[in-house]
């Protein structure tokens, strides 16, 4: 129940322009961030389909006190995605009541545009397109080891190392069980579009970052040396955070600003297990710091990259297997 709740939290919060639906699922209490982001990007695509089919149906007006976002993250797990499943609990009965009827509009809305696919309801727009081709990018996080070993260990599972990219076109063309070595960054691997690592061990142990390459770039570009005291003004959730502290090499200071307790919490667990020790969290402004205060007298580099609304990206970077949250 937890789950549809935050999911329908999230898609209300994006058409009412609170968030992106990446910054509003990661400053969601809900736990699994992958599963959340899945089903909620899951929903937004199905969106019009959605909407057709719960009003052919009539279900807001049978159940009155079913709001409309939850109604469409309840339709689309019972119709599209994978079932109740013994979760669910009150929707789920709730849903169960009418389950033949909505069935029923979604066959007859199949036959309506002359479609037999779920996938084919979908508006040019909302089909997969070139963002579902974009590449993974995952940077090792060379305070726990080095692009070498990484490498090393994808060829032992069998992946088929390319080298590194001498153009986009090597890029678009990675299919299978392969990967390649970013033509600018030399920490950043890059992998086929669908290629999942959430549960890959070297992820977990926090050896990788699963980072979109426009994100490892301020940190690339600020480049401060080791020893370098850093402020880092809008932190959370992280990643670029602890990409400062590989270039820093944990030598030096980071202080991390971000007004969002949630993110800065989820922060701490990420930078805890990429290995950071170099950086000083702070629930706080960081305008509103005095520039004369003692603890940011040797502070030389800033790191500024607000947060925005995604809008006019190809697409959320997180695929359906969300990633974290500066990833797809």
């Amino acid at each position: 129940m937890a789950l549809y709740a935050a999911a329908a939290a999230v898609l209300a919060g994006v058409e009412s322009r609170q968030g992106s639906l990446k910054g509003l699922v990661y400053a969601s209490s809900f736990q699994n961030v992958k599963q959340l982001y899945a089903l909620v990007c899951e929903t937004q695509r199905y969106s019009a389909v959605l909407d057709a089919v719960i009003t052919s149906a009539g279900l807001l007006r049978a159940e009155k006190k079913l709001r409309p976002h939850l109604a469409k993250v309840l339709v689309y797990e019972l119709l599209l995605g994978r079932g109740f499943k013994g979760r669910g609990g009150r929707w789920k009965a709730l849903l169960d009541r009418h389950q033949a009827r909505l069935k029923a509009e979604l066959a007859r809305l199949k036959v309506h545009r002359g479609v037999s696919r779920n996938e084919d309801l979908l508006e040019v727009g909302s089909k997969p397109g070139p963002a579902s081709q974009v590449p993974r990018f995952v940077r090792v996080n060379t305070l726990k080891t080095c692009s070498e070993d990484a490498i090393d260990y994808f060829k032992r599972q069998g992946f088929s190392y390319q080298g590194r990219a001498s153009s986009l076109e090597d890029l678009g063309a990675l299919k299978g069980k392969c990967f390649l070595l970013d033509s600018l960054l030399p920490e950043l691997l890059v992998f086929p579009a669908q290629t999942d690592l959430h549960e890959h061990p070297l992820y977990q142990a926090g050896h990788l970052i699963l980072q979109d390459k426009a994100s490892c770039l301020p940190a690339m570009l600020l480049a401060p040396p080791p020893g370098s005291h850093v402020i880092d003004a809008c932190a959370a959730p992280g990643n670029k955070t602890s990409h400062l502290a590989a270039l820093l090499k944990n030598q030096g200071k980071i202080f991390a600003f971000d007004l969002d307790a949630k993110r800065l919490a989820s922060m701490a667990t990420l930078l805890t297990r990429a290995g950071v020790s170099c950086c000083e969290l702070a629930e706080q402004d960081f305008l509103a710091v005095s520039p004369s205060d003692e603890r940011y007298r040797q502070v030389q580099y800033i790191l500024l990259d607000p947060s925005c609304s995604g809008s006019g990206e190809i697409g959320e970077s997180v695929p359906k297997g969300p990633t974290d949250p500066e990833q797809p």
